[in-house]
Parts: structure tokens; sequence; C-alpha cells
């Protein structure tokens, strides 16, 4: 049975969860609110004007090349997150073969007894999981 202290310091510990989840969720709000904010702001401003970035857009819209444009523009974007996602998943399995093993060494320290997760040392699913 809990001591009348013990009950106390987790009623205050509970209250202070409570409190800190509050903070964390009015600061979101917050800063959603600060963004929206500013983002009115500048719409308000620039409303009705003729900014740069029109200028920019009605050179590409006029543009003869359209054609061009509308074939380099998607499979350039393609190629870049093609390669960027390629060289994430090597990234991600060096890492875990990296640290695979100090893991394995540091849960056998914790626990001899332990069984073997029979995890991929590569980082790659078992084929009986897909």
């Amino acid at each position: 049975m809990a001591t009348q202290r013990e009950l106390d310091h987790q009623f205050r510990m509970q209250r202070l969860r409570v409190i800190s989840i509050g903070f964390e969720q009015a600061g979101r709000v917050l800063c959603v609110v600060i963004f929206c904010g500013c983002l009115y702001l500048c719409v308000r401003e620039l409303a009705g004007r003729q900014t740069l970035a029109d200028i920019r857009f009605k050179m590409i819209a006029d543009f003869k090349a359209n054609k061009w444009m509308g074939l380099l523009v998607p499979w350039g974007t393609a190629t870049v997150s093609t390669g960027w996602a390629l060289t994430e998943k090597y990234l991600r399995k060096r890492h875990i073969r990296r640290i695979s093993s100090e893991v394995s060494e540091m849960q056998k320290s914790i626990d001899p007894a332990r069984r073997s997760s029979k995890l991929s040392k590569k980082g790659e699913t078992q084929r009986e999981d897909l």
C-alpha cells in the first residue's frame, strides 16, 4: 500500500504532466495563429499590386516552349526525388548495419539470457514478414 506521501507525490506529478501538455498544445495553437496572421497580413499588403512574382509567372506562362517545360519539369523532379529516396535508403541501411551489433551487445550485457530477435543486420525486412 502506498503511503500518503507517495500518493501526494503521484498526484503532483500527474498535475504537472497535465499542465505541461496544456502548455504544449497552447504553444502549437499559438504558432498556427501567428503563421496565419502573418500570411493574412502579407496577402492584405500585396492585394491588387503587381509584384516580381507575377511578372516571372507571366513570363513562364507566355514562354513558347511550354511543351519542353511540361516535359522537363516533371521528369527532372521525379529524377531528383528518386535519387534522394535511394540515397536515404542507403544511409538508413548503413546506419542500421553500424549500430545493430552495438545494440545486441548492450542488450546481452543487460540480460545474458535474452534471445535473439532474428532481425536482419542489414536493416532489411525478413521474407516471411512481407
